[in-house]
């Protein structure tokens, strides 16, 4: 029988994998309410760090960050969103109220334009638009201290800012394995 080892490298390649702008989102179905059918889904922006009691040495947490960048048309970098947070919301692909969440959130503008704009402040989830989860298996410790079970999966959620703005934030989360390879990890 061939007794397979993960090296060093292959353990840092994954961390790395899942702390650029990871998103770890986490069905619960241990508290399904009856309009939802399926229980609620979880969601975090998370951070990896190490702890020795864990699968490969290693555990996810909340209190990360993601950052998604726009380009002009040369493909210059000039602005950039930066984002942390949480929440929660219904396990089914239609729209809802019945959400909870947030975090906070930065813009960094480097154009001339005057529609774009530097700020930040808070954000809180006000409605899911779209949910669709996906295959995926978390090799490593889940200590976001939610119950459930890793997915891999799309959110689509509409939020309002502090600045009175409203807006949308997609949060996937692509699970190192066995997700599909059509998904990205980070937000938009």
């Amino acid at each position: 029988m061939d007794d397979r080892k993960l090296s060093r490298r292959q353990l840092l390649k994954a961390a790395g994998a899942l702390g650029v702008a990871a998103a770890a989102l986490d069905p619960i179905k241990a508290f399904a309410d009856d309009d939802e059918g399926s229980g609620r889904v979880s969601w975090d922006i998370i951070n990896v760090v190490a702890d020795a009691t864990k699968p490969n040495g290693l555990c996810i947490v909340k209190g990360g960050s993601a950052s998604a960048t726009a380009t002009n048309g040369p493909h210059k970098a000039e602005g950039r969103i930066t984002v942390t947070g949480h929440g929660t919301f219904p396990n089914a692909d239609k729209c809802s109220k019945n959400v909870t969440g947030g975090g906070t959130w930065s813009i960094v503008d480097s154009s001339d334009d005057p529609r774009c704009f530097s700020g930040s402040g808070n954000y809180h989830v006000t409605e899911l638009l779209s949910w669709r989860p996906a295959v995926g298996t978390l090799p490593i410790g889940d200590c976001t201290g939610e119950a459930g079970t890793p997915s891999s999966g799309l959110a689509v959620l509409r939020v309002l800012y502090s600045n009175g703005r409203r807006g949308t934030l997609t949060v996937s989360c692509h699970l190192p394995a066995n997700a599909p390879a059509c998904m990205f990890e980070g937000i938009t």
